[in-house]
């Protein structure tokens, strides 16, 4: 017993040095922990904004067994056809819109449900909000959008009231194993 009131005496007599401590030394200490939460909460927020205003990658990788056997298109073109379908939905002169008649060139080159695949591989996942997607400039950073595959794409730009266009794309798309 005695020797607990000895560690209570103890801990009351360091707590006395250190309540001591703070009221001497309350400014600096005030100043220097202010000083540290103001780094704490800049640090904190500046990655929040950069996280805003990173580039959202448009580079994903798509798994998607292809055999080159049943292609009748090259890997490059593929890519030419990826970039003229993007082109094609963000189609903005005269009028803004879709470009169907490009999209419909494209497709009659596309022989086999394997280039229609390709081409789905070299698109991968592009910025979707429906409107000349994926944004520039500085309004990227203010737009909402998802990066999509192809397929999606197509099934937003393309309806059937389109006709003609709808047919060649549905029956390409629906070739390769995708629901249309």
């Amino acid at each position: 017993m005695k020797k607990k009131k000895e560690i209570a005496k103890k801990i009351g007599k360091n707590a006395n040095t250190v309540g001591d401590f703070i009221v001497e030394y309350k400014t600096p200490l005030l100043l220097v922990g202010g000083a540290f939460l103001g780094w704490y909460v800049i640090k904190n927020t500046t990655k929040g904004i950069a996280g805003v205003f990173k580039e959202k990658s448009e580079q994903v990788t798509i798994d998607l067994p292809i055999s080159s056997q049943k292609t009748t298109i090259s890997k490059t073109q593929s890519q030419q056809f990826a970039q003229q379908l993007l082109d094609a939905s963000n189609h903005m002169e005269p009028l803004y819109g879709t470009d169907e008649e490009t999209i419909k060139k494209v497709f009659l080159q596309l022989k086999t449900a394997e280039d229609f695949k390709l081409v789905y591989k070299a698109f991968g996942h592009k910025n979707y909000n429906g409107w000349n997607s994926p944004p520039v400039g500085i309004f990227r950073h203010l737009d909402t959008y998802e990066p999509r595959d192809l397929v999606y794409w197509l099934k937003s730009e393309i309806k059937p009231s389109d006709g003609e266009v709808y047919n060649i794309v549905k029956a390409r798309v629906e070739s390769a194993g995708w629901a249309f």
